[in-house]
């Protein structure tokens, strides 16, 4: 596993594996097609007429465009992190299917965008993150080198 100094260099120069390149279009154009639907299905498909569009929209939509420089950047981070806000939208798309007493193909074509960004930035962000040498050390490891450095400050204090 590559480690790189420059981690936001990185991004752009590193190499990427086929099947990393392949999850980051299926996360990233999942993503990208959510944003542009939520618009669609929230005021014109189905415009619900006891309460404004601007309630889901703010809800739903809005998080979503935080991550979309970093989702087309690469970045593994931001593709982690936004799953966040998808989960927010996965509540609403499964409460929908089923509560929804409307035509039901709307909320069916939410979830399915939302689980291939879900699964897209899920699995990118772990093999990238690896490529990368991004991927958070092991517990042993880290007690291992904090034990090493305790018992060499004791061994430093009793000379």
């Amino acid at each position: 596993m590559q480690k790189f100094e420059n981690v936001q260099d990185a991004f752009k120069n590193a190499p990427m594996a086929q099947f990393v390149k392949k999850l980051k279009l299926l996360g990233l154009t999942s993503y990208l097609l959510l944003v542009a639907y939520y618009p669609i299905l929230l005021i014109v498909l189905d415009p619900d007429e006891n309460t404004t569009s601007y309630i889901p929209m703010t809800l739903f939509w809005l998080p979503m465009l935080f991550a979309i420089k970093g989702l087309i950047q690469g970045n593994p981070y931001t593709y982690a992190w936004s799953n966040f806000v998808l989960m927010w939208c996965f509540i609403h798309g499964l409460t929908s299917l089923w509560t929804y007493t409307g035509n039901i193909v709307f909320i069916i074509i939410e979830v399915l965008l939302l689980t291939g960004a879900f699964i897209g930035n899920t699995y990118f962000a772990r093999y990238r993150g690896r490529e990368l040498g991004l991927a958070l050390p092991k517990i042993k490891e880290i007690k291992e080198q904090e034990k090493a450095f305790f018992e060499k400050r004791l061994k430093d204090t009793d000379i």
